[in-house]
């Protein structure tokens, strides 16, 4: 009876609080007094709304009080919302669409992922073949060289698009990208003041190499990283006109196996800087005063990075390779001579301009600053005509050593502590 009654104090106490009704007969207050009036109905505490669209559903074992509190263990099935199933789906809809439209919209993506995707389908379906008859390698092998083939027509394909509205838009960003740091150049000179054209004998890559690794070899290696690295800084800094001195006529009488492994260097490195020259709007110029001499290989990668980047124009860098300055001025004067024999031009008609535009630097200006590196003091047969105005930086570094603050003093002292005369 106890147990009887204790039932319904508990049925009566949670119906009030979850439904806000009380049976009369049933609800004692404070332990068990009782009442000689009706319960008052209260409101709810809370209330627990059934949003299910179905239609009311059977009555079952857990819809009393008292079965709930024991936990009983039928269920009635409810009907599930609509609502939540629906926003999932447009959810995975957008993401499926923007991911898409990010991989039609990248070219790098569009060849890479299909020769990912066969070379993990190859993979699996090797594997595979290993524990299977052999009809059925045949044929998976077969489906695999389809894949690939298909991989390859793809690539193929986008390789032959042409290319220009990609240079277009690179160069544009290039532009926008150089805009930017004109405000923000480390220098801190006026760009009206910043040399337009820097020439550079880079020098001191085989002592660098053999002090710091025992290999003449090591060093150029770091010396033509430094050369890349040197053309982001001229950048930087609103410089026009980069010519660095890589070979000369002389380097030929070099032994044998280091000669060969500068061409091997120069091959591979002609990949390197064509792809940076493209990025940063870089025109890339090789002058030779003797191009039969350079191996057939690193001609093939001279033209074609000549050829990749003549649509640059944010700044040109001139890589004089095989030159000799004195080789450069005969070849000049004979031009000049054949033109005259050829009644294009008067003798009377011959002077500096005449010589300068038969230049291989003609294309451009003459250089206002020029840097030797590893502490000598000389021009080693290096643009000896160009170089009748301009101003000489000497530094005791090693070219693999050089940092963008050593360029920035050049700059510093050029616009701030030298006065160009030019014989005035």
């Amino acid at each position: 009876m106890a147990n009887a009654s204790w039932k319904r104090r508990a049925e009566g106490m949670l119906s009030q609080f979850i439904e806000g009704s009380a049976n009369e007969a049933d609800v004692e207050i404070y332990y068990g007094a009782p009442t000689s009036s009706p319960p008052k109905l209260m409101k709810p505490y809370f209330r627990l709304e059934n949003y299910s669209t179905s239609g009311p559903t059977e009555p079952t074992c857990a819809d009393s009080v008292y079965d709930r509190l024991l936990g009983c263990t039928c269920r009635e099935d409810y009907a599930v919302d609509g609502t939540c199933g629906s926003l999932f789906m447009q959810w995975v809809k957008l993401a499926l669409g923007r991911a898409v439209k990010a991989y039609l919209s990248n070219p790098i993506l569009l060849a890479l992922l299909p020769l990912v995707l066969g070379a993990v389908i190859g993979y699996y379906i090797g594997n595979r073949n290993n524990g299977m008859k052999r009809k059925h390698s045949i044929f998976f092998g077969r489906l695999s060289e389809i894949f690939q083939w298909a991989c390859l027509h793809l690539m193929l394909i986008r390789q032959c698009k042409p290319w220009e509205l990609v240079d277009e838009d690179r160069d544009e960003r290039t532009r926008a990208e150089l805009s930017a740091m004109e405000t923000t150049r480390e220098s801190g000179v006026e760009l009206e003041c910043v040399p337009r054209h820097i020439a550079v004998i880079m020098d001191g890559n085989r002592r660098y190499g053999k002090e710091k690794y025992g290999s003449a070899t090591r060093g150029h290696w770091d010396g033509s990283k430094t050369l890349i690295e040197f053309g982001k800084w001229c950048i930087d800094e609103g410089i026009q006109t980069l010519t660095v001195y890589a070979f000369s006529t002389e380097n030929w009488n070099r032994d044998a196996e280091e000669v060969s492994a500068l061409m091997s260097i120069f091959c591979k490195y002609c990949d390197e800087l064509r792809v940076e020259s493209i990025k940063r709007g870089m025109r890339i110029r090789v002058l030779t005063t003797d191009g039969e001499r350079i191996p057939e290989d690193v001609r093939r990668g001279i033209e074609e990075m000549e050829e990749e980047t003549k649509h640059c124009t944010n700044f040109t860098m001139n890589i004089c390779l095989s030159y000799g300055s004195r080789n450069e001025i005969v070849n000049a004067c004979k031009s000049i001579a054949m033109d005259v024999q050829a009644g294009k031009i008067d003798v009377n008609e011959i002077g500096e301009a005449a010589l300068q535009n038969k230049m291989l630097t003609s294309h451009c200006c003459d250089p206002e600053v020029i840097i030797r590196t590893s502490g000598e003091e000389r021009l080693s047969n290096f643009l000896l005509w160009q170089a009748a105005y301009s101003e000489f930086f000497f530094l005791k570094k090693q070219w693999p050593e050089l940092e963008k603050g050593d360029l920035l003093d050049v700059i510093r002292a050029f616009a701030n502590g030298r006065k160009r005369r030019f014989g005035k």
